[in-house]
């Protein structure tokens, strides 16, 4: 798969790396891809977040469009980018806030405050207060289990996932 490939290549040479992800059909993959890139390339990290960025808004949901989004931010945080780290957050849990039904709202939201345990606690817990807010655990069991989730994080009892390794 191209994606694989191109996270592959992604820590040895950033170059043919992006050429890889640029060529990813699927915009998920695509964005996912173009994440890595901009995670370890030695060139500045935000314009190639910015395509990955892009190829997530192609996506053909919101689910797909927001949740995706949480390898840009993590890049982006990783590679201490914050300020844009924090923008890319705010408009993926905006639009990951429309997402329907609530247990994908909730899939959404919980990835994206994993993402932004990269940035720190308090911008994660903002995340999980929109989990709460907007996920109401009786609707559905994947809105509790992420609310469980995120409680336990929060608490450190939970490590968030790790979108690069």
């Amino acid at each position: 798969m191209q994606r694989d490939q191109a996270i592959k290549l992604a820590k040895t040479d950033a170059r043919k790396a992006l050429a890889k992800a640029l060529s990813v059909g699927d915009p998920w993959f695509r964005a996912q891809a173009l994440s890595w890139v901009a995670r370890f390339t030695d060139a500045a990290p935000e314009p190639i977040a910015a395509q990955a960025a892009n190829a997530a808004a192609a996506c053909d949901d919101d689910y797909k469009k927001s949740a995706v989004r949480a390898w840009e931010i993590a890049a982006l945080a990783e590679r201490k980018c914050h300020k844009n780290a924090k923008r890319a957050l705010r408009e993926a849990v905006e639009t990951a806030r429309q997402v329907q039904p609530s247990a994908s709202r909730s899939e959404a939201l919980l990835l994206l405050m994993q993402a932004a345990f990269m940035i720190d606690r308090d911008t994660a817990a903002n995340v999980g207060n929109a989990l709460t807010q907007c996920c109401p655990i009786s609707d559905h069991w994947r809105c509790k289990r992420a609310a469980t989730h995120a409680s336990q994080m929060l608490e450190g009892k939970l490590e968030p996932r790790k979108l690069f390794w």
